[in-house]
């Protein structure tokens, strides 16, 4: 079983992550794309953006949760 430690360290971890990729989908220079079975692509990128920043939230009050 996981300390609450442990858990804090590894959501802190998945933050970052989330953090690191929104700054590489924010600023334009990553583009997320989704090929489609018949070859043709759909850009996702709005999508993984909004994902991730509800990732970074949901990571920061999870850590917030635990230390209080």
């Amino acid at each position: 079983m996981k300390s609450p430690d442990d858990v804090i360290e590894w959501a802190n971890e998945q933050r970052e992550e989330a953090l690191r990729q929104v700054d590489l989908f924010s600023n334009g220079g990553v583009k997320a794309q989704l090929v489609m079975p018949d070859g043709t692509t759909q850009d996702i990128t709005a999508g993984v953006l909004s994902h991730q920043k509800a990732n970074v939230d949901a990571f920061t009050s999870l850590v917030s949760i635990l230390k209080s």
